[in-house]
């Protein structure tokens, strides 16, 4: 499995994850939109969500086993454009649930 990052930037950066069978193949899935957080545990790789207008609370489009977060975390890490913000820290992970969309 190949993982491939492409950066996007912002006052948020992003970075869309694609997915190929080998180096150079078409990828077979892309994952628009993924951020690095640093949470109270760490780093960890934030994938898409959506905000639940009724309740308020965002809910993940895309989950990721534990290796797979670890391999796009670091490919992301080691992609990371050279004047890129260090990465955004969530209160909500600390605090419990805001209004911060990401």
């Amino acid at each position: 499995m190949q993982i491939r990052i492409e950066w996007f930037k912002g006052n948020h950066p992003s970075f869309n994850v694609h997915v190929s069978s080998k180096d150079g193949a078409e990828p077979f899935i892309v994952v628009k939109g993924a951020r690095i957080v640093n949470g109270s545990k760490g780093e960890f790789v934030s994938w898409p969500a959506t905000k639940n207008e009724t309740t308020g609370k965002y809910w993940s489009h895309v989950y990721g086993s534990e290796k797979f977060n670890e391999a796009v975390l670091k490919a992301a890490k080691e992609t990371l454009p050279l004047q890129a913000p260090k990465p955004v820290v969530r209160d909500d992970m600390l605090y419990g649930d805001s209004d911060t969309p990401f």
